[in-house]
C-alpha cells in the first residue's frame, strides 16, 4: 500500500505538480520549484512552504524556534477538514 503524499496543483490546469528542486531559506521556510505533470500544460512555478504555528508542542524543542501555539478553534478546524479556509490572524492578548 502506498502512503498518500501532499502535493500542489497547477494553478492553470489543476493537475498535480511535482517538486523538481527546492532551497531551504531558513528552518521555517523552503522555496520549491514545481512542474505540472500535464505535458500539454507544462507550467513551471515556484511555491513557498512555511511553518507558521504549533499544533502540538515538540518533545524536544529547539531554543532558536519560536512559533505561536494554535488556538483550540484552529485545532478543531484542522481536525474537521476546515483547513482550506484561511484563518484570521490571532489577536494579541493584553
Amino acid at each position: 500500500m502506498t502512503t498518500p503524499r501532499a502535493f500542489l496543483r497547477c494553478p492553470h490546469c489543476d493537475t498535480a505538480a511535482v517538486v523538481r528542486t527546492s532551497v531551504l531559506h531558513s528552518k521555517l521556510l523552503r522555496e520549491s520549484l514545481l512542474q505540472c505533470r500535464n505535458a500539454l500544460c507544462g507550467h513551471t512555478f515556484s511555491a513557498y512552504t512555511e511553518i507558521v504555528r504549533t499544533v502540538s508542542p515538540s518533545a524536544c524543542p529547539s531554543g532558536d524556534i519560536c512559533l505561536p501555539i494554535s488556538s483550540p478553534a484552529e485545532r478543531a478546524a484542522l481536525s474537521t477538514g476546515g483547513a482550506e479556509k484561511p484563518m484570521p490572524p490571532a489577536k494579541a492578548r493584553r
